[in-house]
């Protein structure tokens, strides 16, 4: 198995996990708070000895799982670290959203609710963007991360849109949507330390492209 491939299915298991929620018995909700054993474990080793230096042995012995139960949970040290990164489902928001709005606000809800889940979660997840930043490996994934979804919403838009996945309006909205408009606002909010809301910052960045405030190359009409 490849690293892309485990972690599509790492990603595919918290939606499974996030749908299952409401019925959640003892077996799951055990799970659950060994996950999120291993993940606090595992932040504060890569911060103490480095995530480089940091072993999935070491991970295991701090959070009291046998090797096998990590391996289990987690196929490796990226998967650990990026594990809060994958907390909210961009896609499946827009999804629910879109049956009964216009795409266009579809879009907005799906982002505001995501910057809401990055203020909910503030710390967790500047503790992990700092140690990603630090780390090679962790930010190649990332970037992993973000084609995978930028795929999964292109075939998302295109759908709703009864258009070609490869329809340049389509691919245009989603680069716009990933490379612009949430990189910004997670760049921003990680710039304040999160002392500024990313609710507010991502109000505010829709709101100057609602108000063409945003700067679009223009070809110069012919004479």
């Amino acid at each position: 198995m490849t690293i892309n491939t485990a972690m599509q299915e790492h990603v595919g298991s918290k939606i499974l996990r996030r749908k299952g929620m409401f019925g959640m018995g003892l077996r799951e909700t055990k799970a659950k708070k060994t996950r999120k054993r291993i993940l606090s474990e595992a932040l504060q080793l890569f911060g103490r000895n480095g995530y480089e230096q940091t072993t999935m042995e070491a991970i295991a012995e701090a959070a009291e799982v046998s090797p096998s139960t990590l391996y289990r949970y987690f196929l490796t040290k990226d998967l650990i670290l990026l594990d809060p990164l994958v907390g909210y489902d961009l896609i499946a928001s827009f999804s629910l959203h879109a049956v009964n709005l216009p795409v266009e606000e579809a879009l907005a809800k799906a982002i505001l609710e995501w910057a809401k889940w990055q203020d909910t979660n503030a710390e967790e997840i500047l503790r992990v963007r700092s140690l990603i930043d630090q780390n090679i490996m962790p930010r190649a994934r990332v970037w992993d991360l973000i084609s995978q979804s930028e795929r999964d919403l292109n075939a998302r838009l295109a759908e709703k849109l009864h258009l070609p996945e490869d329809d340049l309006q389509v691919v245009l909205s989603v680069r716009l949507l990933f490379l612009t408009i949430t990189y910004t606002v997670a760049d921003l909010w990680k710039a304040s330390a999160g002392r500024s809301s990313a609710v507010a910052i991502a109000e505010q960045v829709l709101r100057m492209f609602a108000e063409h405030k945003v700067l679009i190359p223009r070809k110069a009409p012919r004479r």
